[in-house]
C-alpha cells in the first residue's frame, strides 16, 4: 500500500521555496508538494482548497503572518494540516502559543537532517493511521470478540507484518517474539495461544459465505492464512 502525503511550502522568500522544494523532493519520494504560496492569504486559500496534509508554514509573511493563518483556519472552524513553523526571526517564537497542530519549528537556515526527521515521523504516523482504518474495517467482516485480548494481539500482528513482512516466515520465531516486546502482560506463547483463539472461535461464528469469500475452499484458517490473507488485501488498495 502506498501512501502519499500531501505538502504545502508557504514562505515570501521564491529562492528559498524553490531550493526547499528541490531538497524535499529529494528526501522523500513518498511526498508530494501541491503548491506553493508567497503570502498568509494565498496560504489559507491554498490550505482550504488543496487540503494538505503538512504545510511548512513561515512565521513573517505579507497580509497574514503564519499566527494568523492558524488563527484564521481554527476561526473559520477549518480542518489544520500538520504543520511545521519556520522562521529566521528567533524572537517571534514569543508569540507563539502550542497547538496540537504544530508537529515542530525550525530556525532559518534549516537544518535538513532534522527537516527529514520530522517529516518522516508524519508519515510514519499516517502510515500507522491508515493501517488501522484498513485492519479495523477487514476485521469488521467477521465475528470477532472485539474485546478479548486475542483480537488486540491479532490486530498488532496484522500491522506489524504490514511494516515488516519477513515476521510472516515464521510465526513463533519472528512475529510473536517481536509482538510480546510490545507488551507487558504476555509473552510469545500466551499471544499465540490468544491470538489462535479468536480466529478459531471467529471461525465458528462467522458466517460460512463470507469465509468462503475470503478464504476459498478452506475448511480451516491458521493464524499465518489469516494474516497473510489481510495483508495482501491492504497492501493491494
Amino acid at each position: 500500500m502506498f501512501i502519499l502525503i500531501n505538502l504545502l511550502i508557504a514562505d515570501d522568500n521564491k529562492d528559498f521555496d524553490i531550493n526547499l522544494f528541490n531538497l524535499i523532493k529529494k528526501l522523500n519520494n513518498k511526498i508530494c508538494i501541491v503548491g506553493i504560496s508567497v503570502n498568509g492569504l494565498d496560504t489559507y486559500e491554498k490550505i482550504k482548497l488543496l487540503k494538505p496534509d503538512i504545510v511548512l508554514l513561515d512565521i513573517k509573511m505579507p497580509i497574514l503572518n503564519g499566527f494568523q493563518v492558524i488563527e484564521k483556519l481554527v476561526s473559520e472552524k477549518i480542518t489544520i494540516p500538520k504543520i511545521i513553523l519556520i522562521t529566521a526571526h528567533h524572537d517571534l517564537l514569543s508569540y507563539y502559543n502550542s497547538t496540537n497542530s504544530i508537529y515542530g519549528i525550525l530556525l532559518k537556515p534549516i537544518n535538513y537532517h532534522k527537516l527529514s526527521q520530522i517529516l518522516d515521523s508524519i508519515i510514519n504516523e499516517n502510515y500507522s493511521s491508515k493501517f488501522n482504518d484498513e485492519i479495523i474495517s477487514i476485521l469488521s467482516n467477521f465475528d470477532f470478540n472485539v474485546r478479548s485480548k486475542g483480537y488486540k494481539y491479532l490486530i498488532e500482528c496484522i500491522r506489524a507484518c504490514l511494516k515488516f513482512p519477513y515476521l510472516m516466515n515464521n510465526l513463533a520465531r519472528n512475529l510473536y517474539p517481536y509482538i510480546a516486546n510490545h507488551f507487558t502482560d504476555a509473552d510469545s506463547s500466551k499471544i499465540k495461544w490468544a491470538v489462535e483463539k479468536s480466529i478459531n472461535s471467529m471461525y465458528r461464528y462467522t458466517n460460512k459465505e463470507i469465509l468462503e469469500k475470503f478464504f476459498p475452499n478452506s475448511k480451516k484458517i491458521s493464524t499465518k492464512y489469516f494474516i497473510e490473507t489481510v495483508v495482501s488485501k491492504i497492501e493491494c488498495k
